[in-house]
């Protein structure tokens, strides 16, 4: 088991982002792009061997990535409608992803079997995976739902959208007629 840490605004830009361990060791380089068919995002080590890739299949509302490990395709993640937290289903691997995408609390499962937990803390993300070998496969998924967790983030309505107020006052004054009653004793007669 290892923590990994990498910056949490990094993932969801275009370009390279690195990732650490716990002594603030390179360990892994993201290179890529988002947004369009067939764009990926492709996970080195430092020395720069590939590891694993992430290729988008489909565009859309829900979009859909195909996961590579050393060329091979091993599973395929897709965007779900729902609800803050969420739940997510990897194909091919049986991962299930539940938790809070937005703020980067998540949690990993094969079947009752924790793969990765997901700690967001501010400027860094904490990445916590059990088995090694899966540690690429994992930071591509993190990698993909940072990216949608900032494109809601975007997306949200604003905090204060309307104001009701209930100060209307009791006399007639508050009351349309009493307006009405009042502009018409001003004016003079017409002749």
């Amino acid at each position: 088991m290892r923590t990994l840490y990498i910056r949490q605004d990094s993932l969801a830009t275009k370009g390279a982002s690195v990732v650490r361990d716990a002594d603030k060791r390179s360990i892994y380089l993201l290179i890529g792009k988002w947004g369009r068919h067939q764009d990926a995002l492709s996970l080195y080590q430092i020395s720069g061997d590939l590891l694993a890739e992430l290729k988008q299949t489909s565009l859309g509302i829900l979009p859909r990535f195909d996961i590579y490990y050393h060329n091979q395709k091993v599973g395929a993640i897709s965007k779900h409608l729902g609800l803050l937290n969420e739940v997510i289903y990897v194909s091919n691997l049986h991962w299930l992803i539940v938790g809070n995408i937005v703020t980067g609390d998540y949690r990993i499962y094969h079947g009752t079997t924790l793969i990765m937990t997901s700690q967001g803390d501010g400027d860094l993300r904490a990445l916590t995976v059990e088995n090694r070998r899966q540690e690429p496969v994992c930071i591509c998924i993190a990698a993909t739902l940072d990216h949608w967790a900032s494109h809601r983030r975007k997306l949200q309505l604003p905090k204060r959208t309307w104001r009701a107020s209930f100060n209307v006052p009791m006399d007639m004054r508050g009351n349309r007629a009493w307006r009405y009653e009042q502009h018409s004793k001003k004016r003079t007669p017409l002749r």
